[in-house]
């Protein structure tokens, strides 16, 4: 029933904000985007036959046709390509499209249909990150391969990672899928918003109907789900300036019914999340935590009695000077690892890092971060150090 209620709001929102639209309005096209390219160099203990080094870009556009109507209302959809996919061939590199939905707005705010994120990972509030690449917290971990029993780390797979769609230490609801999203207007500094997704493991032209998860490899036995379906999230957060100090908060809670197989049930998805920061004078100091509880975990007696909740910590402070931005960080996650037997993984990960604006749009950055990662698996703890190197061009 809410999520039938959350839709209808939607469009009666969508609705009284719009009137009568002019059908002769003409459309703006906007293009724009992002690019960087990066050479990391890694110091690990399992590192038996990996490189030490190794370089990588990603290239998105924006697509955004747009109008106004006489009533004021505006209207349109964004379109974002990404050529990002690596692959030792290349005949596999792709481009595909992570966005791609219609979108309303007016004195009711603004309402998304289509292939979009989360209202929380659009908005979400954590610790101050303008030393990397367009808000992305964990590059470090990009260049850590998965843990094998000769070599790597033990922070991919597990139901932490299934859940936020993003790494060991990525703090929002990161999912993307079709669903509504709603902002509200700003109003003193406040602003609320929720979203309604069918299901998070399908979207743009794409119908599954089933009742259980799309993917084959989610079987009786595995030991957590990845799919959910019903997904309902709410949020809110705060931006105001006082006497030159800028205070920002946020907070989201997100819930879902678990996706179950033929002879096993898995738990239903219940996460929340919350941060704030405070910025003056050029500095900043912030921070955020995720709980994900024991989503997703096998309700099996074998599975599920022992095991760890899934949980992000992200705690850091930066300083802008001209085209000068210096940071640093603290990133924490903790999950129910590889569920060989009861017990835990984690990762704590220390960071410094720069950036220099060469020019508008065009900036040079670099970052040194040290890990220790604890696995539920004997034989697979690791730590060392990672060194990016990388440029960036917004335009």
């Amino acid at each position: 029933m809410n999520r039938y209620l959350l839709a209808g709001c939607a469009a009666v929102a969508l609705a009284m904000g719009s009137g009568a639209a002019n059908a002769q309005a003409k459309f703006e096209v906007k293009i724009g985007g992002d690019v960087f390219a990066e050479w990391g160099y890694v110091d690990q203990d399992r590192d038996t036959g990996l490189r030490s080094n190794e370089m990588r870009n990603r290239f998105r556009v924006n697509l955004i046709p747009s109008a106004k109507a006489d009533n004021g209302l505006e209207y349109g959809a964004r379109l974002r390509f990404r050529a990002s996919n690596g692959s030792t061939s290349a005949v596999n590199r792709s481009v595909d499209a992570d966005r791609a939905y219609i979108f309303a707005q007016g004195g009711f705010g603004q309402v998304r249909i289509g292939t979009s994120n989360t209202y929380n990972d659009e908005t979400v509030v954590s610790r101050p990150i303008d030393y990397l690449p367009f808000g992305l917290f964990d590059q470090a971990l990009s260049h850590l391969p998965g843990a094998t029993a000769a070599n790597g780390t033990d922070i991919t797979g597990g139901n932490l990672v299934g859940l936020n769609a993003g790494s060991m230490v990525w703090p929002t609801f990161g999912d993307v899928a079709t669903r509504i999203v709603y902002f509200s207007p700003r109003i003193a500094g406040f602003q609320l918003g929720a979203s309604y997704t069918p299901r998070n493991d399908d979207s743009a032209n794409s119908i599954q109907r089933s009742q259980g998860p799309v993917s084959t490899t989610i079987l009786p036995g595995s030991a957590f789900t990845t799919s959910y379906q019903d997904l309902l999230e709410v949020g809110a957060n705060f931006d105001q300036t006082f006497g030159g100090i800028r205070v920002r908060a946020g907070a989201g809670y997100y819930w879902g019914e678990a996706s179950d197989v033929g002879g096993a049930a898995f738990k239903d998805l219940n996460a929340w999340q919350a941060g704030a920061q405070v910025a003056f004078a050029g500095a900043s100091v912030g921070g955020s935590y995720t709980d994900w509880g024991k989503s997703g975990i096998n309700k099996s007696p074998a599975a599920s009695p022992f095991r760890e909740n899934a949980r992000v910590w992200q705690a850091g402070a930066q300083y802008t000077l001209g085209p000068i931005v210096l940071g640093g960080g603290w990133m924490y996650g903790k999950d129910s690892g590889s569920f060989a037997a009861p017990g835990e993984r984690d990762i704590n990960v220390y960071e410094i890092g720069a950036s220099y604006t060469v020019a508008p749009g065009f900036a040079v950055q670099a970052q040194y971060d040290y890990f220790e990662a604890d696995s539920d698996v004997a034989g697979r703890d690791d730590k060392g150090s990672v060194v990016i190197l990388r440029t960036t061009l917004a335009f």
